[in-house]
Parts: structure tokens; C-alpha cells; sequence
């Protein structure tokens, strides 16, 4: 059975609330998650399988379906959340065209959420919600040798003579240690590039999964936090070290939850005498000297922090469990440790003043973060802030499920805001990068940390993109 991975041409891509300079430079990560289902496919059937990235590899539809002929899949399997589904049901529909017997499997956080919906749309033949490694390679197994029945496999869904059928989800959470390290030998390191690494060549990589913090804005609320050993993962890294790589970004949601396991990867790091740039995500109250010092030794040059708000109640709204004094507190020993930091600020919360957001802007210049980023909030699907807000009736009726159900390229994403138009809160969010990018602080700052010309044209870029990104230019 071959099997190709697919990460679809982006055509019809739902728009985020920030600027995609904004979200990793060229805009464009490793599909980790795809790239770890494939490795493990590879490993438990000794089949090979094939691997296309089409946005960072500029690969086009006509280009995609030439390739797709070459290979000649049985199946294509992509993993999607619900921003780019629109693109991976137009790719499907032209791969049916080309191919009608071609099987289309779909997995990732959209399919999560909407199983059933999902696996409903005519141009889908299997979804695989949950962690997709061993289901979708149960799934592939059972189509090719029928050792088992489609409906012994949990966290599958099917369909016999056009009727959709979901099983139960799968409750047993894998050992991360037991899985195999990401396909990346099915892709082209080279074309992930980040524009405000350290690095030449830049990856990600995994460390933890879940996350027990209970931010009503976020997917992931309150799941199991699971660890890899420290010895797994800095195995990895040396992988990735040979391969080129110097830059990487630790993907986790808060690695650093786990004091102990930081400090033992940090550890081995340098024991090792691996020289790697590194980047990671964690809460402001998730760190402390001992660990930000680990880090800053063993090659951390940014910390990205979910700082939200200057408001306390809005803070409180969030449930984001912090307040601005924790948050200088910890600013304050990153700053200490040496080590640099993004802030990932919101603007828009229910209830929340035009002076309100202005002063998140006035806290992100106090912190002096290297870069900042203002998003407006947003009720994604099934979060505890869209019940909320469709509670409280900021959002009338539960569009999202709507977009599940019927999914179409005139659906927009909507900013819901009772005190505030949409335009309104774009119109804001451009002030605030602005006050924000502005600032003769902020502009001293970036010309004093200044490393060499190429340092310099990578921030020229990227202060050049945040400011044209609205503006279309």
C-alpha cells in the first residue's frame, strides 16, 4: 500500500487574527504531527512512505498533482486544523478527479473537534482523531492485510457504502519514549526557514505533550502532560545537529512544567558539548533562576511567553492563572539569565476597553520583549471561551459548527465583540503593532543587539513585513 503524506497548497486558508509574519517569520513550520504518524507508520509496516509540503516548498496545485501521478498513492493522509480544511477538501476533490479510487484520510485538531462532521463531507473516506501514530497505521494495516476490522480500532472513523461510521475514541495515551523520532528524511530540511532564529537552518522538536493549565482560550486546556526522557530527546537533537540543523524550537505548550526534566535536558546538552540554538514556550510561573540559567547555558536564546493582558480581571476572565506582577517577576530573571523573549499579548477580550488594550500595549514596552504580538481574540471551536461567549451571547449561535458541518470559502472568521465592530478591532490591532514597533525604546534596543549584517537584514525583514502585512504591500 503506498502511502503518501500531504500538507495541501494553500488556497482557500481561513485568515488568522495576526499578521503571518508574525507567526514564524516565512509563516511556515514542520508538520511535526504528520511527520511523527509517518515515522511510525514506516517503522510498524517496513513500508515506505512519501512526503510533500507544499507551502514551503512553493509547490503548487498544478505542480502537486504532477507528483501525485508519479507516486501513484492509494491513500493520502493529511492532518488539519481548522484554518487550512478548505484547502485540504479542494485537494482532495481535484486528487478524486485525477484518481476516483484514491482514498483520502484525515487527521489533526479540526478532526478532532468534528469527527463525525469531518468523515461526513463527501470528498473524505476514513478520520483519525485522538494520537493519530498507531491508529492510522492500525487503519492501514487492516486495509492491507484485513487482520482486524475497521471497527475494532478506536479513534477511527469510515465509511461501508457511503454511510459514515465513528468509533469509540482510543483512551490509551501513548509512551512517548516508544515512538520513533519524526520522518524527517521524507522532507527537505532546508526549505524551514525562521526569520528571527539564531540559526542557519531551522526545526522543531517535542519534548512534552497536554498541558494542565486552564486558559479558556486554548484547545489543549487541562490534558495529561507527559514527558520524554532527557536522553531521547537530546538524542534527537544530535540527529538534527548532523543534519544541518542549528536553530529549533521546542513546540511544547509549557516545557518547562517539568523543572526537573528541563534541567536534565539542559544538562545532557552540555555535557554532550551540543551547539544548538534553541527557542522555547512556557508560562510565566512555570520558571525560575536555576532553570532560566540551565537554559541560557545550554543554547535557549528565547523564551515565548503568553503574557495576554495588563488587566488583572481580564487575566482572570482568561483563567490564564497569572497576574502582571508575576509577569514582571519573571521578565525580570529571563532578563537576568540573558535570554531574550516574545510576548504573545490579546487585545479585544470580552468587555475590555479601547484604553484598556492600550495599556497591554504600554505593559508589552515596559517588559521590552525582543518581539511582541497582538492578536484579537478569538473564540476558536469548542474552546471554554466560545461556551462562554455564546453563554454571555457575545456570539449569537454556534457558527462553528455551522462552518463543520458546511464548510465553504465565503466563511469568515469573526472577531465577536459587543462594544467593538470588526474593523474596529483590526483598525486597534494595527495601532498596537505600530505604538509597539514605533517606539524609539524598542528601535534602540534592536540596533544595540545588533550581531552582524546578517542579524541586521533578518530584523529589517522582519520589522518590514510587520508593518506592510496589513497594508498588502
Amino acid at each position: 500500500m503506498k502511502i503518501l503524506f500531504l500538507v495541501p497548497p494553500e488556497t482557500v486558508s481561513l485568515e488568522s487574527s495576526v499578521p503571518k509574519a508574525l507567526e514564524g517569520g516565512k509563516g511556515y513550520y514542520p508538520k511535526l504531527g504528520l511527520l511523527y504518524v509517518a515515522a511510525y507508520y514506516e517503522r510498524e509496516t517496513g513500508n515506505t512512505a512519501t512526503f510533500i509540503d507544499c507551502p514551503p516548498e512553493n509547490v503548487s496545485e498544478e505542480t502537486m498533482l504532477a507528483r501525485v501521478r508519479e507516486i501513484k498513492p492509494d491513500m493520502v493522509a493529511m492532518s488539519i486544523m481548522t484554518f487550512n480544511l478548505l484547502d485540504a477538501l479542494r485537494t482532495a476533490k481535484v486528487l478524486k478527479l485525477e484518481n476516483p479510487s484514491l482514498k483520502v484520510c484525515l487527521g489533526g485538531p479540526h478532526v478532532n473537534l468534528y469527527p463525525k462532521e469531518t468523515l461526513s463531507l463527501p470528498e473524505i473516506d476514513y478520520v483519525v482523531f485522538g494520537e493519530g501514530e498507531r491508529i492510522f497505521t492500525r487503519l492501514t494495516l487492516a486495509l492491507e492485510k484485513e487482520e482486524e476490522s475497521l471497527s475494532a480500532i478506536n479513534g477511527l472513523g469510515w465509511k461501508k457504502n457511503n454511510v459514515p461510521y465513528i468509533n469509540p475514541a482510543e483512551t490509551e495515551l501513548l509512551d512517548l519514549d516508544k515512538l520513533p523520532f519524526p520522518a524527517r528524511h521524507l522532507v527537505d530540511v532546508s526549505s524551514y526557514q525562521h526569520i528571527i532564529g539564531e540559526g542557519r537552518q531551522f526545526f522543531t522538536i517535542q519534548a512534552t505533550r497536554g498541558c494542565p493549565a486552564a486558559c479558556t482560550f486554548c484547545d489543549i486546556r487541562k490534558t495529561k502532560f507527559r514527558i520524554r526522557s532527557p536522553e531521547s530527546v537530546v538524542d534527537e537533537i544530535e540527529e538534527l545537529v548532523k543534519m544541518g540543523v542549528d536553530d529549533l524550537f521546542f513546540v511544547d505548550d509549557t516545557i518547562t512544567i517539568d523543572k526537573k526534566n528541563v534541567l536534565a535536558i539542559c544538562n545532557l546538552i552540555v555535557e554532550r558539548k551540543i551547539k544548538i540554538n534553541f527557542k522555547i514556550s512556557a508560562r510565566v510561573d512555570t520558571i525560575n533562576p536555576e532553570v532560566l540559567a540551565a537554559l541560557k547555558k545550554s543554547g535557549c536564546y528565547r523564551i515565548h511567553f503568553g503574557i495576554e493582558s495588563a488587566t488583572p480581571k481580564h487575566l482572570q476572565y482568561l483563567q490564564k492563572g497569572q497576574t502582571p506582577e508575576k509577569v514582571e517577576r519573571a521578565i525580570k530573571m529571563t532578563r537576568n539569565a540573558n535570554i531574550g523573549f516574545f510576548a504573545y499579548m490579546m487585545i479585544g477580550i470580552p468587555h475590555e476597553t479601547k484604553e484598556e488594550m492600550f495599556a497591554t500595549v504600554d505593559f508589552a514596552k515596559k517588559l521590552k520583549p525582543d518581539y511582541a504580538q497582538f492578536s484579537i481574540c478569538t473564540p476558536y471551536p469548542k474552546v471554554e471561551l466560545y461556551y462562554q461567549m455564546l453563554n454571555e451571547g457575545i456570539v449569537p449561535e454556534d457558527y462553528w459548527q455551522k462552518f463543520a458541518e458546511n464548510p465553504t470559502p465565503e466563511f469568515k472568521i469573526r472577531f465577536w465583540n459587543k462594544d467593538f465592530t470588526e474593523e474596529e478591532l483590526r483598525e486597534i490591532q494595527d495601532q498596537c503593532h505600530a505604538r509597539f514597533y514605533s517606539s524609539p525604546t524598542y528601535i534602540m534596543k534592536q540596533i544595540t543587539q545588533l550581531k552582524s549584517w546578517t542579524d541586521f537584514t533578518a530584523k529589517a525583514r522582519m520589522g518590514t513585513k510587520i508593518l506592510t502585512s496589513r497594508l498588502g504591500i
